[in-house]
C-alpha cells in the first residue's frame, strides 16, 4: 500500500507552509462552495425558478452523464501541461464564469446549459487536486487525510455557516455564498506553486495519453472498483438531490438541516485525520467493503425518514459511506495507475463510477422523488449493495496474496 508520509513526526509550521498544505487551501475553497450549492441549490431553483424535481434531476444529472466523454478529454488534455498547476487555475476560472451565467439566467434549458459547463468545471478541478495531494503527502509533511479533512471541514462551516445566512437572509445568498468561494479557489490554485508533470507526458501527445488512460480499462482490478465504488458514491445521489426538500417537508427549520448536512461531513473528518493509522490496520479494498455495507444500512433506514437521535446516527454513517470508500477508490486508483496518466486515471473513476452511475442515479432520483418521496433511498440501498458485490472478489484477491 502506497504510504502517505505519516509515518514521521510532522512540523506544525512546516506542514502550514508545505506544498501539501497549499493543495489543502483549494480543497478548502472548493468545498466552501459545494458546501453550500449541494444542499441549497434545490430549493433555490424551486422557490425562484420554479422548476419540477424531474427538471432539476435532469439539469444535475446531464454533466454527470457526459462526463465520461467530457471529463477524459478534458484530463487527456490536462495532462499534456508541463506545470500540472495550470489547468487547474483554468479550470477554477471556468467554474467561476459559468456558475455566473446559472445564477444569472431563467428559463430551463439556459439553467440546464448554464448549469452543465458550471458542473464539468468543478468536476475537473476536483479529481486533478486530489491527484496533486496525493503526490504532495508523500514526503509526510501533512498527511493525505488532514489535506483532504480540511476541505471536509470547509464543507461543515458552509453546511452551518451558510445554513444560518439563509435562515435570516433567504436563498438569495447561495449565489453569492458560491461565487465567493470560487474566487478564493481562483486565488488558491494560482498559489499552488509549481507542480511540473513526468516529461514523458507531454511528449506522449494527446491522443496517446488518452489511449494509454483508456487502456486501464482493461485491467479487471481497476475496472472493479471504479464501478464498485461508482456504485456506492452514486447511492448518495437521492440524498444530495433531495434530503434538503425532504427534510423541510418534515418541517425541519434550515438551520437543523444545515447543522444535519454539518454532522456527516464532521463525521468524515474524523475518518480522515485517523487515516493513517487506519491505513496501517486495513487494505484499502476493505475500506470500500465497510462504505458498501454502512450505506445499504444508511439508505435502508432513510427510506423510513426517521427523525430524532436517529437520523443523526444515520448521518453520521457518512465516515464509511463516503470518506472510507473514496479513500479506498484513490488507494487503488494510485497503485494500479501510471504516474503520466494519472489525472486521467483519477478523472476515470470520477467519471465511470462518479460521473455515469451518479448521473444516471440523479436523473432517476427526480423521478423517484416525484412518486414515492422517501422511498427513493430504498433504490439508493441496493445500488450500494451492488457496489459491495463488485468490490467483494477484489478484495479476497487481495487478500490471497
Amino acid at each position: 500500500m502506497p504510504a502517505d508520509g505519516g509515518s514521521r513526526p510532522v512540523s506544525p509550521g512546516a506542514g502550514l507552509q508545505s506544498p501539501a498544505a497549499r493543495v489543502a487551501a483549494v480543497f478548502v475553497a472548493i468545498f466552501f462552495c459545494t458546501g453550500i450549492t449541494m444542499p441549497f441549490l434545490t430549493p433555490w431553483l424551486t422557490e425562484t425558478r420554479g422548476l419540477s424535481g424531474a427538471e432539476i434531476g435532469a439539469i444535475f444529472s446531464a454533466a454527470q452523464l457526459a462526463r465520461l466523454f467530457t471529463g477524459s478529454t478534458l484530463a487527456a488534455w490536462a495532462d499534456g501541461f508541463k506545470d500540472r498547476r495550470t489547468p487547474i487555475v483554468i479550470f477554477a476560472a471556468g467554474a467561476f464564469l459559468a456558475y455566473a451565467a446559472f445564477f444569472s439566467v431563467e428559463g430551463f434549458w439556459p439553467i440546464f446549459w448554464a448549469a452543465f459547463l458550471a458542473t464539468t468545471m468543478v468536476q475537473q478541478v476536483i479529481p486533478l487536486t486530489e491527484g496533486m495531494a496525493l503526490r504532495r503527502t508523500l514526503d509526510g509533511a501533512m498527511p493525505y487525510g488532514v489535506v483532504r479533512g480540511l476541505g471536509s471541514g470547509a464543507f461543515i462551516i458552509a453546511n452551518t455557516v451558510g445554513a444560518a445566512a439563509i435562515a435570516v437572509y433567504g436563498l438569495g445568498v447561495t449565489p453569492i455564498w458560491a461565487l465567493a468561494a470560487l474566487g478564493l479557489t481562483i486565488l488558491a490554485a494560482v498559489r499552488l506553486g509549481a507542480d511540473p508533470a513526468p516529461p514523458k507526458a507531454s511528449q506522449m501527445g494527446f491522443r496517446r495519453r488518452l489511449r494509454e488512460g483508456v487502456a486501464l480499462l482493461a485491467n479487471r482490478r481497476f475496472i472493479l472498483v471504479v464501478l464498485g465504488a461508482g456504485l456506492i458514491q452514486a447511492s448518495h445521489a437521492f440524498y444530495y438531490v433531495f434530503s434538503t426538500v425532504l427534510w423541510r417537508e418534515q418541517g425541519l427549520p434550515d438551520g437543523v438541516i444545515g447543522f444535519l448536512w454539518a454532522f456527516g461531513v464532521l463525521a468524515e473528518v474524523g475518518l480522515l485525520f485517523a487515516l493513517t493509522r487506519l491505513e496501517r490496520r486495513f487494505p484499502p479494498e476493505m475500506f470500500m467493503l465497510l462504505g458498501a455495507a454502512a450505506a445499504a444500512l444508511r439508505w435502508s433506514l432513510m427510506a423510513l425518514a426517521p427523525l430524532g437521535p436517529g437520523l443523526w446516527a444515520l448521518q453520521a454513517l457518512h465516515a464509511l459511506t463516503f470518506a472510507a470508500t473514496h479513500v479506498g477508490a484513490m488507494r487503488v486508483i494510485q497503485r494500479e495507475a501510471p504516474e503520466e496518466v494519472a489525472g486521467l486515471a483519477q478523472t476515470l473513476y470520477a467519471a465511470l463510477g462518479g460521473g455515469l452511475t451518479i448521473g444516471l442515479a440523479t436523473l432517476g432520483s427526480g423521478a423517484l422523488y416525484d412518486t414515492v418521496g422517501a422511498g427513493g433511498y430504498g433504490v439508493m440501498a441496493a445500488m450500494a449493495a451492488l457496489g459491495g458485490t463488485l468490490i467483494l472478489p477484489v478484495a479476497l484477491a487481495a487478500r490471497r496474496q
